[in-house]
Parts: structure tokens; sequence; C-alpha cells
């Protein structure tokens, strides 16, 4: 499933640490949402790595922006 996010706008910029706050948090922001299918990885339009604030954007076809940051949370 994640090997999908290859194909993500953004994906190839992300390095190794980024790459997995992205895997790890995703899984656990997919484990509490009420409709997980509106955040599937086929609806990930943008991934941006903001190293300044240090944290991984995710942009999803619906609008809504997440933010994953390396201590597992997501705003």
């Amino acid at each position: 499933m994640l090997s999908k996010l290859t194909q993500v706008k953004g994906y190839s910029d992300l390095d190794e640490e980024q790459l997995q706050v992205l895997s790890l948090v995703y899984a656990r922001h997919m484990d509490t949402l009420q409709n997980p299918p509106e955040y599937a990885v086929d609806n990930i339009i943008e991934i941006n790595d903001n190293s300044k604030q240090n944290f991984v954007s995710i942009t999803f076809k619906n609008g809504k922006v997440f933010h994953y940051t390396p201590n597992g949370s997501w705003y």
C-alpha cells in the first residue's frame, strides 16, 4: 500500500528519517480516522518536507493537509 507513495509529488525529496516518519505516523493516523478511504494513499496528492519546522506535510485530494512530526504526532 505505502509503495504507491513513491509516485506522489514530493516523495523523492524526503530523506530516510522523513520517510520513516511518514510511514509510521501515517499508519498511526489512519488507525484513528472514521473515514479512512478518504485518506487512502491513492488520495494523497503531495508530500512536502519542512525540515525547518521539523515535520512532513501530506496534502489529500479533499484539500486537507496534515503535518507529521518525528515524535509521532500529527496536526
